[in-house]
């Protein structure tokens, strides 16, 4: 069984979204990464201007939703004794997380080329 502490009060944003991560509900994971896959395929194809920000935050969504489930899916590989499904989702863990990371930074960059009010639309 899986003790979680509780989350201390200097906690980063990081520690933060883990923490959310692993306690909540496996159908909300769930509904978190079909709704961002959802939003962000539907802003991409009917959203005449700042498509780049709404796609690149769904995608974030989507990965932060991916990540705390492939988190519970190496949690209980690793106590079913299983090192090498572990290690492959830890990998996997490990990409959702840098693509997550750097979608968040473009969803920063298109605000910011949004709000200085760049010729180009995405």
């Amino acid at each position: 069984m899986m003790v979680l502490s509780a989350r201390r009060g200097d906690a980063g944003l990081v520690e933060y979204l883990e923490y959310n991560a692993r306690t909540e509900r496996m159908p909300r994971l769930v509904a978190l990464t079909v709704v961002a896959f959802a939003i962000g395929l539907g802003a991409f194809s009917i959203l005449p201007f700042g498509r780049g920000a709404v796609v690149t935050l769904s995608f974030a969504c989507f990965c932060y939703g991916v990540w705390g489930l492939l988190d519970r899916g190496r949690f209980y590989s690793s106590t079913h004794n299983r090192p090498f499904a572990a290690k492959c989702l830890k990998l996997l863990c490990a990409v959702f997380l840098a693509l997550g990371v750097l979608s968040g930074i473009g969803f920063l960059m298109s605000v910011g080329f949004m709000l200085l009010g760049a010729p180009w639309q995405l």
